[in-house]
């Protein structure tokens, strides 16, 4: 695993199984290595083609197995999609445990530390979330099953994020929805341009943002500060 991982509260596993030919507690030394290779490969293709531009035949090739190889393990694409989708729903507790870690005094140093942190674990995870948003407009059971589980990682953060600033969201499932996409989309654009000084001033934005997004004060509506006179 990534030196960034590490046991959450709630990481729970991806809500739809894959089906395994071979059982993880059957597999040898050698065979844990092939499917290591298998995912490793089906991570780097699905970022570069996306999930229908992936085929069982470039995910053994990048592997360096046979396609014999690939259906001893994994029935389809969508099986070793499904593997991924536990370590990706991992990843995105970790994200969350990070912002747990941010204290008072709030400051952009701070902010900026937990952006780079994230984009590391994007460097690992981010290939099961693009891929994760075009298979769900074609399998159902895909899109409900992922959904839930990334809303409940998305309200987690909008629940921590919120107690920084003592700012308290109306729907911390939007807000912590409303950061993770801007993480991950500022992320796939900084890897599509690869531009490492690019790289820096976007997460030295996001991390601004988020400061001022956190510590911002808002006046209550007219009628609840009636109410409260009242």
């Amino acid at each position: 695993m990534p030196a960034h991982r590490r046991g959450s509260k709630e990481t729970g596993r991806f809500p739809v199984s894959p089906t395994l030919r071979q059982p993880a507690t059957d597999r040898g030394p050698r065979a844990a290595r092939t499917v290591a290779n298998i995912l490793q490969a089906t991570k780097a293709i699905l970022l570069a083609r996306g999930y229908a531009g992936t085929t069982v035949d470039e995910i053994a090739k990048v592997a360096g197995i046979s396609r014999a190889s690939f259906y001893t393990y994994f029935p389809s694409k969508r099986d070793a999609l499904l593997a991924l989708g536990a370590e990706s729903e991992h990843a995105g507790a970790t994200m969350v445990d990070f912002a747990a870690e941010l204290h008072h005094p709030l400051d952009e140093g701070q902010l900026l530390d937990f952006v780079r942190r994230c984009f590391a674990v994007l460097d690992d995870e981010a290939s099961f979330a693009f891929a994760w948003t075009q298979a769900a407009q074609l399998d159902e059971e895909i899109r409900i099953a992922g959904m839930k589980g990334h809303l409940r990682i998305c309200a987690r953060l909008g629940r921590t994020l919120s107690k920084l600033g003592g700012r308290v969201y109306s729907d911390p499932a939007a807000a912590g929805l409303a950061i993770l996409s801007q993480l991950e989309r500022a992320w796939f654009y900084c890897q599509l341009y690869d531009r490492p000084i690019l790289k820096e001033a976007v997460q030295a934005d996001i991390a601004g943002q988020l400061m001022a997004s956190l510590t911002a004060t808002f006046d209550a509506p007219a009628s609840a500060k009636r109410r409260r006179v009242g």
